[in-house]
């Protein structure tokens, strides 16, 4: 077996010309049958979907054996920078299809990103690695990959179909930019970027050659507001395309149709719902810091608030200095480590996606916090 990368959880090999994603262990009865069933399902599609071919046993752990492809989005765009226009919207359109296609048999792909969209060597773009229940199965990292992940995951782990159409916009953002649409800062703290993947808005495309349609198009897909994941249908009908020149070159001129079609196309596979009664119109949130209680060499911190929806960061700073950022999640309860006898200040932010509300800061040992 050769080692082709390690991703989160499991390592792929390339054994005997396919794909081996190994796991650490093995999967319970119910994820085997659930791996089963949408293999079974997608492997009756004829659209860019890469099934599963069969579940495998290797030194006692269980591994999912796949055609072998011959590089990622991730690796492609590393090597070569952003992609042109023309393929994007290609790609744009073969991601949509293979969305569509999955959730008409009723399989959600439940972490679309840049390192499970495949290439054959044909140069044909396929979707990989579907399926909720793979996820679920062993451990990881709840932060990895944050970058491609829906602000409503992050908050809370759900994944349905328009968290898939998130990973899909996200996943174009990429291509035309060579970023996530969330790239980390330097010196950044973790709790300080989930805060702003949950709160700040993906900033416009600046590509001079993407057209305004294709750009607006995967903005909308990264709305922070899944409802407001959607386009209305102007420029083409859904399952509507331009002709195919040639794989994977489309006309420029296409793909403003495809920015519109394939949104259509994605949100046409769900299932109809009739509209939500008009939402009651709520306190604006709000977090109110107890004052903290010195143990010494850590603080306690309290706090409260009138919106359970709320997730948590503390931010910490000694008296004249930097601040640190400590996720707190959806706790309301925190003890910070500082330095004992040094004065030190503390605040809680707090945001549910749309807007981020901080409360006031409160100090120790008689700390100055105006900054």
């Amino acid at each position: 077996m050769r080692l082709l990368g390690r991703g989160p959880v499991a390592d792929v090999y390339d054994v005997g010309g396919s794909a081996l994603k190994v796991f650490p262990g093995r999967f319970d009865r119910r994820a085997v049958a659930a791996i089963e069933r949408d293999r079974d399902r997608l492997a009756r599609l004829s659209a860019p979907v890469l099934p599963v071919e069969r579940v495998e046993l290797v030194d006692g752990r269980h591994a999912l054996r796949m055609e072998l492809c011959v590089e990622s989005l991730a690796s492609r765009v590393r090597r070569d920078g952003p992609l042109p226009v023309d393929d994007v919207a290609a790609l744009g359109d073969a991601l949509s299809r293979a969305l569509v296609a999955a959730r008409r048999v009723d399989v959600l792909h439940g972490g679309v990103s840049p390192s499970n969209v495949l290439f054959r060597a044909t140069g044909e773009p396929v979707l990989a690695d579907f399926g909720a229940h793979v996820r679920q199965a062993f451990r990881r990292d709840p932060l990895h990959g944050i970058e491609w992940v829906s602000p409503e995951t992050l908050r809370t782990g759900v994944a349905d179909a328009r968290t898939d159409l998130y990973g899909l916009g996200a996943v174009l953002h990429f291509a035309l930019t060579g970023e996530s649409p969330h790239p980390s800062r330097i010196g950044e703290m973790t709790a300080e970027r989930v805060l702003r993947v949950l709160s700040d808005p993906v900033p416009a495309i600046s590509r001079p050659d993407v057209p305004v349609a294709l750009a607006t198009a995967i903005g909308r897909l990264l709305a922070p507001d899944p409802g407001k994941r959607s386009l209305p249908v102007r420029a083409a009908e859904p399952g509507q395309r331009a002709r195919r020149r040639a794989w994977p070159r489309w006309p420029v001129a296409a793909a403003g149709v495809l920015a519109v079609s394939l949104v259509a196309g994605v949100w046409a596979a769900r299932r109809v719902e009739p509209p939500p009664p008009p939402p009651v119109a709520a306190p604006p949130p709000e977090v109110v810091l107890d004052e903290p209680t010195d143990l010494g060499d850590r603080v306690s911190l309290t706090w409260t608030t009138n919106d359970d929806r709320l997730f948590f960061a503390v931010v910490a700073w000694p008296e004249g200095g930097p601040s640190t950022a400590v996720l707190a999640e959806r706790d309301r309860t925190a003890k910070v480590p500082v330095e004992v006898g040094r004065k030190y200040c503390f605040l809680v932010r707090g945001t549910k996606g749309d807007q981020v509300v901080e409360s006031r800061s409160k100090g120790v040992r008689g700390a100055d916090c105006r900054r």
